[in-house]
């Protein structure tokens, strides 16, 4: 995967009592967190001590974007809301992006339980790619 792949998934940020859902995308270079606001806006170059702990079995990726860790998982945590599928298409076109392409999508209006787990380490694997540890 180059730079210039497009990749949306659904995602959360985690983190005590301030879980978030969102979506991180990348595309042209950048990559975003974003839940209405964008949590990050930086070039893939600023996003250092990327890491995707084995406790989280393949669900997740921690990184520090703006000199601020992320820990954010693809797997929607109990509780959880799914992030609005509009959220998407507002950070695609905060990138100069036009067109939606999500990855990872199946599980947004998901309440299917441990079928979450199967969509979140697929989408682990295509950031992984991406965001080398």
């Amino acid at each position: 995967m180059t730079a210039s792949t497009v990749l949306a998934s659904p995602a959360w940020i985690i983190g005590g009592l301030q879980n978030r859902p969102g979506y991180l995308v990348s595309a042209g270079g950048r990559i975003t967190f974003t839940d209405g606001e964008p949590h990050f806006d930086v070039a893939l170059e600023e996003i250092s001590d990327v890491t995707y702990p084995w406790y989280w079995f393949g669900g997740g990726v921690k990184l520090r974007a703006a000199g601020t860790l992320y820990k954010i998982t693809f797997v929607r945590p109990n509780g959880m809301p799914s992030p609005d599928p509009s959220l998407v298409d507002a950070a695609l076109s905060a990138l100069g992006l036009g067109v939606t392409i999500v990855t990872g999508a199946a599980h947004v209006d998901a309440l299917r339980g441990l079928a979450d787990i199967g969509t979140g380490r697929a989408a682990t694997k295509r950031w992984r790619e991406l965001l080398p540890a």
